[in-house]
């Protein structure tokens, strides 16, 4: 308890994180590993840079000098309760934004604690805060500089082009671009025949699009298509989701936006009952697969941890993974939505953790049907060439067994989320944000995918480079560079304003000189920096224009 003269009485530490949600959860949890505990929250970003763009907040040393607390009696609070506390622990979350503010804290904390303690939450439940602990150590100033580059860069191309009177951010437009190009889409297209052999039936699925049209697709549904022979087999294993998979089959499974399912994902990591949500890996460390090992064991499933693939060396999280005890054979659409997408990522671990086989047909007869039977030769062509399969092995909870046929809609903004993924657009923290922002603009039809008048409008007053999603994409891989290549900074510069000047001077002409222009002083760069030496030729050439 604080004393009436809100001076705290000394007590052993003080943990800050970052949501508000996860204080109970984290509270409880440090209880239990025996810590004599307070936690405090900083409601995410801990320091803010002024609202609106007209005024960028950075001069031309690319300084941030508009960045200030969001809170200032929250500056106070730690500032205070840092003071009587024996151990300062910062546990924002394993990512980049946990690591900003990470540093935020620190940086604030530093005249009465100098060296706290930086722990990296994956999971909130016992084991995991043990293990992050355990791999606990200081805060790190270089962890900090790819999402400080990241948002000077951004807040920069933002304020530069606002008198278009378009939302030309550097996500925004791509996605714009990706839109507008590859034109996401919405119905697909469920096809079946039976097998000769009497097993399971093959299924072909494809998206509804040229040279298919919707009442071809319905026609093409309703087909009895012949049975087909058994061509090949070949061994298959089913890599974990990431949380754009996880996003996309929460659409498909329980109709759930992008939003919504992270949503429901979130309040399951801050209520401890899931692993760090906003992970882009495919694959697991060995200490986690036997942990959803031990988990869907108790749950009654087979599950092998040793037919779960490795994450990368790049990535910091597993795929995300339930915590403690799930039902798999409760229907995820009968239950709440944080429930469901629970127990809907529970459902395809089963399937990761169990061997497979994928069979594949003989075709051959489904051209000369589809020709037989009055369909022109590129539908026959492009039916029979469609991936049709089978896969065989262990029975799961919510393994498909006959396919419904026919077309199905899905989300626009699962469509677009595809669409962004395929083209390597933003990362899985801002996946779903982005999208909402996208469709509530209005820039698209959701039923049809093409371009409103709007948005035919804003792509035309948006500059062509940032309609290129390669060039957010090149900004994004040397951001991710800054923690590993040494900076030459200026005076009075920190590491992230040296490399985001660095990165602004190899834009494209056209866009560095808009950003320049807009600086406060109206100061000219006449011409551009090197890159650092140690930034690979491939982001040399993307960063010089040379995107293709």
């Amino acid at each position: 308890m604080e004393s009436s003269s809100n001076t705290p009485q000394a007590f052993d530490t003080l943990w800050v994180i970052e949501a508000p949600g996860k204080v109970q959860m984290m509270e409880a949890t440090l209880r239990k590993l025996g810590y004599d505990a307070r936690v405090v929250a900083t409601k995410g970003h801990f320091m803010k840079m002024p609202d609106g763009l007209q005024l960028s907040g950075i001069n031309s040393q690319f300084i941030e000098v508009d960045r200030a607390p969001a809170n200032p009696d929250l500056v106070r609070r730690l500032v205070s309760m840092a003071s009587a506390a024996r151990q300062v622990v910062i546990a924002t979350d394993a990512d980049r934004e946990g690591d900003v503010i990470a540093w935020d804290v620190a940086s604030v904390l530093r005249r009465v604690r100098t060296e706290p303690l930086r722990v990296r939450l994956k999971a909130l439940d016992e084991e995991s805060v043990r293990e992050a602990l355990s791999e606990a150590g200081p805060v790190r100033k270089e962890d900090a500089i790819p999402g400080r580059t990241r948002a000077i860069i951004d807040r920069l191309i933002g304020s530069a082009h606002m008198e278009t009177g378009i939302g030309a951010g550097r996500i925004s437009s791509a996605i714009l671009s990706v839109v507008m190009k590859r034109k996401p889409h919405i119905e697909v297209l469920t096809l079946t025949a039976r097998a000769r052999d009497k097993g399971a039936p093959w299924k072909a699925r494809t998206p509804v699009k040229p040279p298919l049209t919707g009442d071809i697709a319905r026609s093409l549904g309703g087909l009895f298509f012949p049975s087909l022979d058994f061509k090949s087999s070949t061994h298959l294993t089913f890599a974990p989701n990431h949380l754009g998979d996880i996003m996309m089959r929460s659409s498909e499974v329980l109709g759930l936006k992008p939003s919504e399912t992270a949503r429901a994902m979130q309040a399951s990591y801050e209520s401890g009952r899931l692993s760090y949500p906003r992970s882009g890996s495919r694959g697991m460390s060995r200490g986690a697969a036997r942990k959803i090992e031990r988990i869907l064991k108790k749950a009654g499933q087979r599950f092998s941890e040793k037919s779960v693939p490795d994450k990368e060396g790049t990535d910091i999280h597993d795929a995300p993974y339930p915590v403690g005890h799930v039902d798999v054979s409760l229907n995820p659409a009968r239950m709440g939505e944080a429930e469901g997408v629970r127990t809907l990522i529970a459902r395809d671990l089963v399937r990761t953790g169990q061997e497979h086989r994928r069979e594949t047909p003989d075709t051959s007869v489904i051209r000369k049907f589809l020709l037989e039977s009055g369909y022109t030769q590129d539908i026959a062509d492009l039916i029979a060439k469609l991936d049709w399969h089978r896969d065989v092995g262990p029975n799961y909870p919510g393994k498909e067994t006959w396919p419904e046929p026919g077309v199905t809609r899905r989300a626009p903004e699962a469509a677009i989320l595809e669409a962004c993924m395929a083209a390597h657009l933003g990362k899985p923290s801002t996946w779903a944000s982005h999208i909402d922002r996208f469709m509530e603009r209005e820039l698209v039809d959701p039923e049809t995918m093409e371009l409103t008048a709007k948005g035919q409008d804003w792509a035309a007053r948006t500059p062509g480079y940032l309609l290129n999603p390669k060039l957010s994409k090149a900004i994004e891989d040397v951001c991710e560079k800054g923690q590993s290549i040494t900076i030459r900074t200026a005076d009075g510069q920190e590491p992230w304003e040296a490399l985001a000047e660095r990165i602004i001077a190899s834009m494209p002409e056209e866009m560095r000189n808009n950003i320049v222009r807009k600086l406060e002083d109206r100061e000219r760069i006449d011409s551009p920096a090197a890159i650092p030496d140690a930034l690979d030729m491939v982001a040399r050439k993307r960063l010089n224009g040379l995107l293709g």
